[in-house]
């Protein structure tokens, strides 16, 4: 299974996503799982949010060197799920390639139980409530995701 991660920029939201989510595969033992992130809009950035990557340390998981990428018709051909952060995304990725639209899934809804899917918050260039808002809806999402994984996998 491959697994891609989608926000605006890659820097912040689906750079965390995807650390996290390896992170857990790798604790987990689970190996046919693969896991990329890339943004749709990456401009001329070229290094991960230090906020985000401050985050990963604190937690015990190594940032390595990250730079933004932006999202390729290779990338949708490559997913088997893409997880967007902001319905805005979804949108841009059918307008751009419109055969991605059922492999699209909107990773706010993992946040909580509930039947609510929400916009995972961009805190780029935001307060810290707005960092510790993003890394906590990031971080119960992936450990919502990971049990969903858990269930439907063989390891």
């Amino acid at each position: 299974m491959n697994i891609l991660f989608v926000c605006s920029a890659n820097v912040s939201r689906s750079f965390l996503a995807e650390k996290l989510l390896k992170k857990e595969l790798e604790r987990q033992n689970i190996k046919d799982v693969s896991v990329s992130s890339a943004g749709l809009y990456t401009f001329d950035l070229n290094q991960a949010d230090q906020n985000m990557v401050a985050y990963l340390s604190k937690r015990g998981i190594p940032p390595g060197e990250h730079k933004p990428k932006q999202i390729s018709k290779q990338d949708i051909d490559w997913a088997n799920i893409i997880l967007v952060m902001e319905n805005d995304h979804a949108t841009k990725i059918i307008d751009l390639w419109p055969e991605a639209k059922d492999k699209l899934v909107f990773f706010g809804r993992f946040v909580s139980a509930g039947p609510s899917i929400d916009d995972i918050v961009d805190p780029f260039g935001r307060s810290s409530y707005h960092y510790r808002l993003a890394q906590s809806q990031i971080t119960l999402a992936i450990n919502n995701f990971m049990n969903l994984l858990l269930k439907n996998s063989t390891r």
